[in-house]
């Protein structure tokens, strides 16, 4: 019995670390008011820095009726993948056709600051735990090598696809991705609105 107890505990230890540092590598943005960065399914920010605060739905709309070349009401499958061929070529700042934590980091910045800036004077970390997407970029990493190549890139981003309704048809209709927005992007819970935001 005492092997079988060190063997799961061993076992979820070693689950523990690989997840640890998988969150390290998906570490959502926090943006200059506190609130998580939004971003788009295919990893383009939508919000911070010079693209302002906008709600959710309003961020993803504007970034659909943009997918949407043909203006149907729906994002065909090529589209959404034209999409994120060109959301990894923005990404894929040396050009490499490998993106790595550092380099997204690096992309993103402009967009936010580092999850671990101190607010209010407090030593500790912005709680994220409202978050619960994973990183649209980073999820990708199926081989746990810290990197993303645009093959893996695209082989998550059309099961993420498939996945909405109407994916497996190849067409997804806005409120799919819409409802993205419902259990993500709120503030963490001790965040506190600086005097000047709008809320």
């Amino acid at each position: 019995m005492n092997k079988m107890r060190r063997l799961f505990g061993a076992t979820g230890a070693v689950f523990a670390l690989v997840s640890y540092l998988l969150a390290g590598c998906a570490k959502p943005t926090i943006d200059d008011h506190g609130r998580l960065v939004i971003y788009s399914p295919t990893g383009e920010p939508l919000s911070g820095g010079t693209l302002g605060h906008p709600a959710c739905a309003e961020a993803i709309g504007k970034w659909f009726d943009r997918v949407d070349i043909d203006h149907d009401g729906s994002i065909e499958r090529r589209e959404y993948l034209d999409d994120a061929r060109r959301q990894f070529a923005a990404m894929d700042l040396d050009k490499a056709g490998i993106l790595t934590p550092s380099e997204l980091a690096q992309y993103r910045a402009p967009y936010g600051v580092d999850a671990k800036t101190t607010k209010h004077g407090d030593d500790k970390e912005p709680l994220l735990a409202a978050d619960d997407r994973p990183d649209p970029v980073m999820a990708a990493d199926d081989k746990m090598r810290f990197e993303v190549s645009l093959g893996q890139f695209l082989r998550y981003q059309y099961g993420l696809f498939s996945s909405l309704p109407g994916g497996d048809k190849g067409k997804v209709a806005r409120d799919p991705f819409l409802d993205m927005c419902k259990a993500s992007y709120s503030p963490p819970a001790n965040f506190h609105p600086h005097r000047s935001d709008d809320g």
